[in-house]
């Protein structure tokens, strides 16, 4: 199984890196990404903390290296005398970075989603490694836009076939706390600092 994780990117860990596979970095806004420059091929996270006062936060907050934790408990080696077991330790990570100071922006997170699944994002390179199944876990509110929408869409597209060998039905839903979900917001995105909120989309059989 390979699982593209959108989120704050990827660090280099000793328990995880033999399961990660090249990713992007799509988060657009230089100043935010951090890294100098906009869209580029190296998905590390630099880190999301931010200054009092920014972010429309009174405080300071630290980078939450989200990405590498949620890749962790996903794909961790196990039978290493290091650190954790991952949930499906013989899977592949691919880090897809849409995250970074302030959040990310949906055009961002809605070309990550169609680039994951092996879809065709103008002027980017192919995914060498289509996902067979996407994780994001994103904080936010509000109804799914078009956007939105048309990424997860086209993602399901590639794949009809979750768990189960049910068909999987493209859209935007809510599930119990406890149990999988995804909410959508319109404009910017943050990791788990607000409820948890998480797109699982089970591809390619």
């Amino acid at each position: 199984m390979t699982v593209a994780v959108i989120d704050t990117g990827i660090t280099a860990h000793p328990d995880l890196d033999m399961n990660v596979l090249p990713g992007y970095d799509f988060v657009s806004d230089a100043t935010a990404a951090r890294d100098g420059n906009g869209r580029d091929a190296h998905a590390q996270d630099q880190g999301d903390w931010y200054a009092a006062g920014e972010c429309g936060q009174a405080t300071a907050g630290n980078s939450s290296w989200h990405g590498t934790h949620v890749a962790g408990t996903i794909a961790a080696v196990t039978g290493n005398a290091t650190g954790v077991a991952g949930i499906a330790p013989n899977a592949k990570v691919v880090p897809v970075r849409v995250l970074a100071k302030c959040g990310g922006s949906l055009s961002d997170i809605a070309d990550a989603i169609i680039w994951s699944a092996g879809g065709t994002v103008p002027a980017f390179p192919a995914n060498a490694n289509p996902a067979t199944a996407i994780n994001m876990s994103l904080g936010g509110s509000g109804a799914c836009g078009s956007t939105y929408q048309a990424a997860i869409n086209s993602a399901v597209s590639r794949g009809h076939r979750g768990g189960g060998g049910r068909q999987q039905q493209p859209g935007c839903f809510r599930i119990p706390p406890g149990q999988l979900q995804q909410r959508c917001e319109r404009g910017r995105e943050q990791p788990e600092r607000q409820p948890l909120l998480l797109l699982q989309l089970l591809l390619h059989g």
